[in-house]
């Protein structure tokens, strides 16, 4: 049996796995480079090619696209082929828009369940977070990527809903896509101000109010909408 790598990422590949495993294996890859750009939006799918470095058939390759293509990170064009998923103000609204309705429903659910020991780990941890405000590129997607494990991971955590809490995540993954485009416009007020406001949401939290926790968050991601949108117009 023999190990592939492909361009250097650690994922590898196994010649000779089951098949499903193989799609998982390939959807997660893809998916990966999707949401880094390392396949740009608009760009191309070659099948043949990617089944030619994976050295596998083009069944699980077909397999993995048309997942991705259920969670609208790639298109499918009729006789043209499969394309990675362009970005757009209209998609960005959408996305804003259900995520607000799916996290506030979360955070009703999650507010009394989370322990107070993890809200106090969390609120020391958010506050030796306040030393990290970074403008270099990729620290600054680091540094969200960070405060929204913290914060929105434990909210999801203690809603008890487990296909909430995957339909979320999806969403936070393709706003992630929108923020790797827009980093090289980050500056020190916006990571502030997303640390403020995560810092908002977690001391609700901690006071037990759930309507005010609510607020704090649904605050919290229309600002976050109206930065992410102006910085990507």
């Amino acid at each position: 049996m023999h190990d592939y790598m492909i361009d250097g990422d650690e994922k590898i590949l196994k010649k000779g796995l089951n098949r499903y495993v193989l799609t998982d294996e390939i959807y997660s890859l893809l998916k990966e480079q999707i949401l880094n750009h390392q396949i740009a939006p608009g760009e191309k799918i070659n099948i043949d090619q990617l089944a030619r470095e994976f050295e596998v058939s083009n069944i699980p390759i077909r397999e993995a696209l048309s997942r991705l293509a259920s969670e609208r990170l790639v298109s499918v064009v009729p006789f043209k082929g499969m394309y990675a998923m362009e970005m757009t103000l209209q998609e960005l609204d959408e996305i804003f828009e259900i995520r607000k309705e799916l996290e506030c429903l979360a955070i009703r659910k999650a507010a009394l369940r989370i322990p107070d020991s993890l809200l106090s780990k969390l609120e020391s941890e958010m506050s030796m977070l306040s030393g990290k405000h970074t403008t270099d590129l990729v620290g600054s997607i680091e540094f969200i990527a960070e405060m929204n494990q913290n914060l929105h991971g434990l909210i999801l955590d203690y809603c008890e809903n487990q296909s909430l809490k995957e339909l979320i995540q999806a969403y936070i993954q393709r706003i992630q896509r929108y923020l790797l485009a827009v980093h090289q416009e980050m500056n020190q007020r916006v990571l502030e101000e997303e640390w403020k406001e995560h810092m908002e949401v977690v001391r609700c939290l901690a006071s037990k109010n759930v309507q005010d926790a609510e607020h704090a968050l649904l605050n919290h991601l229309d600002r976050s909408h109206l930065r992410t949108r102006s910085l990507f117009s």
